[in-house]
């Protein structure tokens, strides 16, 4: 990872510059917000798989059988440890037992991990590491659907069960299936030039999305009520669930375990200083949660990673080169 704070600010400021324009662009009204919902579904079921088939199959990084189990493997025990700490932690921010409690524990778990994380990891970690935090997010994804809905609903639905058989999920499969059998370089020329003019498309327009949803998230929220749970949320979110994430790269650096395999242990890291994720606001939504709980997780852990993201990535990117 490269450590000088432009190259922090080259990758972040383009970030925050198009959910900006997105922001802009729904409140002026010039994207009406019955479109939001189909575009974030051509962004979910076209462009992030497409992305995915772009990146995985022609990735020689993912020869190693150990990182290919190993990615979505640490991606799925990030959430669960986001969860765990979270959800025992909550009680000493006055969080109420039940809906608030389950909520603070699912919100503060499930962290920016796609769109913003993998524009980072392109210009901090290399374009090859990409492939490699896709075979993470799908961890991440299990997470979310599998032990992250446990908490938050109290039970483990068969609508849950059902959204892990997703685009993303097929495609990653498909795409390592392609890698192992040495299938890819006899893919069509015209499918992989599809693939990657589609997958190019992914990530701008899902942060497009995200600066998008803003308005109507924003719309009555009240930045004076529970300062207890948004310090909590700020906390540890930002400051003791990073720590807690990046205990196998310490322990792998300092002999207590095996080594991460490259580059696995800079993604863990950068993934480790993302804020709450926004998309999880839905989520919330949907299973009767807090949504107003959800909103105030995204909104100060993404006010504090302003400061803690940029700190994060120079500690730890001097830490481990």
């Amino acid at each position: 990872m490269n450590s000088p704070s432009s190259s922090v600010l080259t990758a972040v400021l383009p970030v925050l510059a198009i959910v900006g324009t997105g922001f802009f662009l729904r409140k002026r009204g010039l994207v009406e917000a019955s479109a939001q919902a189909s575009m974030m579904r051509v962004v979910l079921w076209v462009l992030m798989p497409c992305l995915v088939l772009d990146r995985v199959p022609h990735n020689a990084a993912l020869n190693s059988g150990w990182l290919a189990m190993a990615a979505p493997v640490a991606g799925f025990l990030s959430v669960v440890a986001g969860l765990l700490v979270a959800w025992y932690a909550a009680p000493l921010f006055g969080i109420q037992a039940g809906t608030p409690r389950r909520t603070f524990a699912y919100c503060t778990s499930i962290y920016n991990y796609g769109y913003v994380a993998i524009p980072l990891c392109q210009v901090l970690v290399g374009q090859d590491a990409v492939a490699v935090m896709l075979l993470f997010n799908a961890g991440i994804e299990v997470g979310i659907w599998t032990a992250g809905l446990m908490v938050l609903s109290g039970r483990l639905t068969r609508e849950a069960w059902k959204k892990l058989v997703n685009p993303m999920t097929v495609g990653s499969i498909l795409a390592l299936a392609l890698n192992k059998t040495g299938a890819a370089p006899h893919m069509p020329g015209w499918l992989c030039a599809t693939f990657s003019t589609l997958g190019a498309c992914a990530i701008p327009l899902g942060i497009l999305m995200v600066g998008m949803a803003l308005p109507a998230l924003l719309a009555g929220f009240s930045w004076r009520n529970e300062p207890r749970a948004a310090a909590g949320a700020c906390l540890l979110r930002n400051g003791i669930i990073p720590v807690v994430m990046l205990a196998p790269v310490a322990a792998g650096k300092w002999a207590w375990l095996p080594e991460l395999p490259t580059p696995l242990g800079p993604i863990l890291m950068l993934q480790a200083s993302m804020s709450a994720g926004i998309f999880s606001i839905v989520v919330v939504q949907h299973f009767n949660g807090d949504p107003r709980m959800a909103l105030r997780v995204a909104i100060y852990s993404s006010l504090g990673a302003i400061v803690t993201l940029p700190l994060w990535l120079e500690i730890l990117s001097a830490w481990l080169p």
